[in-house]
């Protein structure tokens, strides 16, 4: 009995494995294992473009309330996946629809803190001149869907566009809060604050992208407060560095 059930492990493990190689072999001939992820330069097929963006970028806020001095190194990354849908075959025009995630730091001088007198409001105001700070830090993460108007350089074959495929995406997107924390440390203690109070659950806003190949410049502005209409009103946006694929 135990070696019957042996044999039917050792057969079932191989029909996979012959599954697995035919249909990596199909799909090499078929279309070519690279050749899925690249463009098809001199094909009949549709050509498609950056179906995946990677963005490093630089975040600030537009105006901070009185006191408040934010940091250079307020960093932030996003990861996209779209579909190119472009208008025609070896067209310069296409759009793309897409879903991503983007974690955004805002380092700063101050403390997200509710008054007395008004408890259902809450304020950044700036700690003590005299306080040594570490990290001071709001983070926010958010999961995004994102549409692009795309207008791109179509050269003949791939080796032309690889020296100069210029691009301009102009891009609209909309998202919702996934997670939030303020960080604080100095030499003696170190916390973080889960959930601020007044945090707004959604963002959207317009973008750019701007470059040639794989690189753009990318830039957002935020049509949306961090906060709500009972928080500080932080207007962010962020430029950087986009690299661009597939």
């Amino acid at each position: 009995m135990g070696m019957g059930k042996t044999t039917k492990y050792i057969m079932k493990k191989q029909l996979l494995y012959i599954l697995f190689v035919f249909s990596f072999c199909h799909c090499y001939n078929g279309q070519g294992l690279l050749s899925y992820f690249k463009w098809e330069a001199d094909g009949l097929e549709t050509e498609k473009f950056d179906r995946i963006a990677i963005d490093v970028t630089w975040n600030h806020w537009k105006k901070s309330p009185p006191g408040i001095n934010q940091g250079l190194y307020s960093f932030g990354f996003g990861a996209y996946w779209f579909k190119d849908m472009p208008i025609g075959k070896k067209s310069n025009a296409a759009v793309a629809l897409g879903f991503g995630f983007e974690s955004l730091n805002f380092h700063h001088n101050g403390n997200f803190t509710t008054l007395s007198s008004s408890p259902n409001i809450s304020s950044l105001v700036p700690f003590p001149n005299d306080s040594v700070i570490r990290t001071n830090k709001l983070a926010v993460n958010y999961v995004d869907i994102p549409i692009e108007f795309r207008f791109r350089t179509i050269n003949k074959t791939l080796e032309d566009r690889m020296k100069f495929n210029f691009k301009l995406y102009l891009g609209f997107k909309a998202g919702f809060l996934v997670n939030n924390h303020s960080k604080y440390k100095n030499d003696n203690i170190k916390f973080k604050i889960y959930n601020l109070d007044h945090i707004l659950p959604y963002r959207y806003g317009p973008y750019i992208r701007l470059g040639f190949n794989k690189i753009s410049f990318v830039g957002f502005y935020s049509m949306t407060s961090i906060f709500d209409k009972n928080g500080p009103n932080l207007i962010p946006f962020h430029i950087g560095i986009s690299w661009m694929r597939f």
